[in-house]
């Protein structure tokens, strides 16, 4: 779908409610279910075989049903539960408010986790890769216009701005989670580490069957051909991972011409400092 123009954007954060009453801690604004568990966070013991799924908000969520699939079932398609509740259940949301830090210290081995969370705010013992991690980063712009969705849709969140004002917030930082640019940096500047995998969505789609192989290989559960040949079969044909707002180039959906051309031009200066690339279309 061809994006179209638009008047100018209005000034930035024209007023606006902040969204979710967010709090900042270090520079970055958090939602309220983290507040005072900061502390908790930062020495939460980290396992060997722990597996941390990491990633800004909205860069490819289902991503962890295809961790639980291999991680917890080896690849068996016909033996996984992959429905909502029970990918929620093997893999918690670390800064969530349920089912809390002191359950989630007892889980049994092998621990499988997520969170939203910038580099600096995770445990110590993920920021020294004592576990493996698997970071998920997708396109701004995608990623932009699916946190936008998210926010409009969200009852508890009922955001009732306009997508040019939510693009400003996204561009100057003033979202959940901080700043988009520096969370994917700082992750793409671990990805060479053994105990990193680095997932650009956009190449998951490109070269999805090689993406489960790695996977699979990285978490130290290789697949047969026939198992990722099954996996593979079921990711292309299950509807809810094949969504219009899942596909490479969603932000066509919202962006207009004048927004697209702020971004082309802000864009190169968010990056100027890495050699990180991003595809925006496939």
């Amino acid at each position: 779908m061809a994006y179209i123009s638009s008047p100018d954007s209005p000034t930035p954060f024209e007023v606006e409610e902040d969204l979710l009453h967010y709090y900042v801690v270090d520079g970055v604004r958090l939602p309220p279910f983290c507040r005072g568990k900061l502390d908790d966070i930062a020495n939460f013991t980290v396992r060997e075989d722990d597996v941390w799924i990491l990633s800004y908000p909205r860069a490819g969520g289902w991503i962890q049903d295809m961790v639980h699939l291999i991680h917890s079932e080896g690849g068996d398609i016909l033996k996984a539960d992959l429905s909502l509740e029970a990918v929620e259940d093997a893999i918690p949301f670390l800064e969530g408010p349920s089912p809390g830090l002191e359950t989630l210290k007892n889980l049994p081995s092998p621990r499988c986790f997520k969170s939203h969370l910038p580099f600096r705010l995770l445990p110590r013992g993920v920021q020294d890769k004592q576990c493996k991690v698997i970071y998920v980063a997708r396109n701004p712009k995608d990623v932009m216009c699916s946190f936008y969705d998210f926010h409009r849709t969200v009852q508890i969140i009922h955001y009732k701005g306009t997508f040019q004002q939510f693009y400003y917030r996204f561009m100057n930082s003033k979202l959940g989670y901080g700043c988009y640019f520096s969370h994917v940096k700082s992750w793409w500047n671990q990805r060479t580490h053994p105990n990193v995998f680095f997932l650009k969505y956009e190449d998951m789609h490109k070269e999805f069957k090689k993406t489960v192989i790695k996977m699979g290989e990285f978490l130290g559960q290789p697949l047969t051909t026939d198992k990722m040949l099954d996996v593979c079969a079921y990711w292309d044909e299950e509807a809810k991972y094949n969504r219009k707002e899942d596909r490479v180039g969603y932000w066509k959906y919202h962006f207009t011409i004048h927004i697209n051309e702020k971004f082309e031009k802000l864009y190169p200066d968010k990056l100027k400092d890495s050699d990180l690339t991003f595809d925006f279309d496939l």
